[in-house]
């Protein structure tokens, strides 16, 4: 069993262990020297300073990833996050830390004297954390899980009595999942308890040196090093690859492992890429929701997958229309150009000249309609998503690796990544479409009901009946307007995204969150905690973590709690 390891905590499940700060790390006391070497008439040499040098400030003994931020420890024991700063996730209490876990909205942390601390969503008990001296700790959905350093577990926060009841007994890892929690004993048995609809929280006759909880599957290093998942096999997420590993971490839809060679591999949802892992040599990974990270041997951060982080720093110059999502944002000039800003790794803010009519920004590419009704599209080629339909269409939109169009007589056509069947429109005329990351949902020509397609899970292909004039697919949400002017949203609402304010609106955008624009032109959010700017707007564009919106005068202006990653940290695209 690693009990000395160097542990990382994914989102809504992972495994942790005791991190021994580094050397140099303000533990010890600082500016002790030895005592001076003796001299005499023939030498005055002092002996050399036995002091380490201070740790690079660009590298870390730990990393987590929660849903749309992560976290990690640097190497002097200080907490750096990243990402959106939803419910105040990024704002990390200051000291010295040894292990740490984020959840889908929250974290926890251990300090060097064994105690933790959490911060971010406030839910019941969230912040009642046991007293005592504390090894490893697993931040899960609204509750969290540690292992003491006798072998007892604790667990708190949550509203499901039974999850937050573990097991009596002394164990030598934890591991938080969405609602099912697991516990390894000294010998190697796992024992699971809580939600077990997909068998997650089955019991195992296999004995395990590592276990991970995700979203709803579980997975172990058996001692002999390979991989068994179990629960859940949506995308494949349960289906390991073969190999040995040293150590693993579940994510929503998703997993991550470190083999013995020290390189990672990855396994189910490759939304956003982040399953697909680089070529370097790691200490551990973390998997989240839609994007994954490992801590370097060197020390540094490398992750990959969906990043939260520029797009929300426009020109000063004059727009007609703005497109924002992915990891940039466009924006249609008053002459038909286009205008990007934001990341460009792959050539996604590199338009073609010529004129447009409306635009559509997705992860890592960019479409635009032109005034014939032709569509062109920039950017990453993944999954075909450059390779547009021949004839005309009247509207396009984009997300997460995939683009649809609404021909002229409404019938639908989708491209690109068909992973959770996205790309597979139904028959029928629409009178409009909306692009969601894995699912996609338009309204009916004949009826005005909203129909959706693609991912189904947390019911986001269920939507309320119609009639409806506008929609706009999110991340894990839709919400559309009813000719009332009334916002109702469906699918997953892990940030209150689907609790819409009481008010008339004229437009809504979506994505992680959404926002409303009203007949007077001032905007609503919801399923964020930042107020938008003051002031008339006519339109709104919700982007990853912030959201930009359109002054009368052409003007573009944008808000949100996005934050980069510090120095150290690298991103493959």
């Amino acid at each position: 069993m690693r009990l000395a390891c160097l542990l990382v905590v994914a989102v809504l499940a992972a495994t942790a262990c005791s991190v021994e700060p580094p050397a140099g790390d303000g533990l010890a006391d600082e500016g002790v020297q030895a005592e001076p070497a003796a001299t005499d008439d023939r030498s005055s040499t002092e002996a050399p300073d036995p002091s380490p040098p201070p740790p690079d400030p660009g590298t870390f003994i730990a990393v987590a990833a929660g849903f749309w931020h992560t976290c990690a420890i640097r190497s002097d024991g200080g907490i750096e996050c990243w990402g959106v700063n939803r419910s105040g996730l990024l704002d990390a209490p200051e000291g010295v830390f040894k292990a740490i876990s984020a959840g889908p909205g929250h974290n926890c942390a251990i300090r060097v004297d064994g105690s933790i601390e959490c911060w971010g969503e406030k839910f019941p008990g969230m912040a009642d954390a046991p007293e005592g001296m504390f090894i490893a700790v697993a931040a899960g959905a609204r509750y969290t899980c540690a292992l003491r350093d006798d072998g007892d577990v604790d667990c708190w926060g949550g509203s499901d009595a039974e999850l937050v009841t573990p097991p009596g007994g002394h164990f030598t890892a934890v591991a938080a999942g969405h609602r099912h929690a697991c516990v390894l004993r000294d010998g190697g048995t796992v024992l699971c308890w809580g939600a077990n609809e997909e068998g997650q929280a089955e019991r195992r006759a296999e004995r395990f040196s590592d276990i991970a909880a995700g979203a709803d599957h579980t997975c172990g290093i058996r001692l002999d090093g390979t991989v068994e998942c179990w629960g859940s096999n949506y995308l494949a997420k349960s289906g390991a690859p073969g190999g040995t590993f040293t150590m693993l971490a579940a994510g929503v839809d998703h997993t991550c492992a470190v083999s013995t060679g020290g390189t990672a591999e990855c396994w189910g949802s490759d939304a956003y890429g982040a399953t697909p892992a680089p070529d370097a040599q790691f200490q551990t990974v973390t998997a989240a929701a839609d994007h994954s990270c490992g801590l370097r041997t060197d020390g540094t951060i490398q992750c990959w997958g969906r990043r939260f982080v520029a797009g929300a720093e426009p020109p000063g110059e004059q727009f007609a229309s703005l497109a924002a999502g992915g990891n940039h944002t466009c924006g249609l000039r008053r002459d038909g150009a286009v205008e990007c800003w934001g990341t460009d790794l792959v050539g996604q803010m590199e338009p073609p000249g010529g004129r447009f009519n409306t635009m559509a920004t997705g992860n890592y590419f960019a479409c635009g309609l032109r005034p014939g009704g032709t569509i062109e599209c920039w950017g990453f080629d993944r999954f075909g998503v450059l390779d547009v339909p021949d004839g005309t269409f009247q509207t396009v939109t984009a997300s997460v690796g995939h683009a649809c169009a609404l021909r002229h007589d409404g019938t639908v056509e989708c491209w690109g990544s068909n992973s959770h069947g996205q790309t597979d429109a139904p028959a029928g005329a629409y009178a409009a479409i909306s692009a969601g990351s894995s699912h996609n949902c338009g309204i009916r020509l004949d009826t005005g009901e909203a129909e959706c397609w693609g991912n189904p899970h947390e019911r986001r292909l269920d939507p309320p009946a119609g009639p409806f004039i506008a929609i706009a697919a999110g991340d894990s949400h839709t919400c559309a307007l009813w000719r009332t002017g009334d916002a109702h949203c469906w699918g997953s609402n892990s940030y209150g995204q689907l609790i819409a304010p009481d008010s008339e609106f004229i437009a809504v955008s979506s994505g992680v969150h959404s926002c409303g624009l009203q007949k007077g032109g001032r905007v609503e959010c919801w399923g964020t905690d930042e107020a938008p700017s003051a002031g008339q707007f006519t339109s709104i564009e919700v982007g990853q973590g912030y959201t930009c919106g359109l002054r009368p005068d052409g003007t573009v202006e944008c808000w949100g709690t996005l934050r980069a990653p510090p120095e150290g940290v690298t991103y493959t695209g």
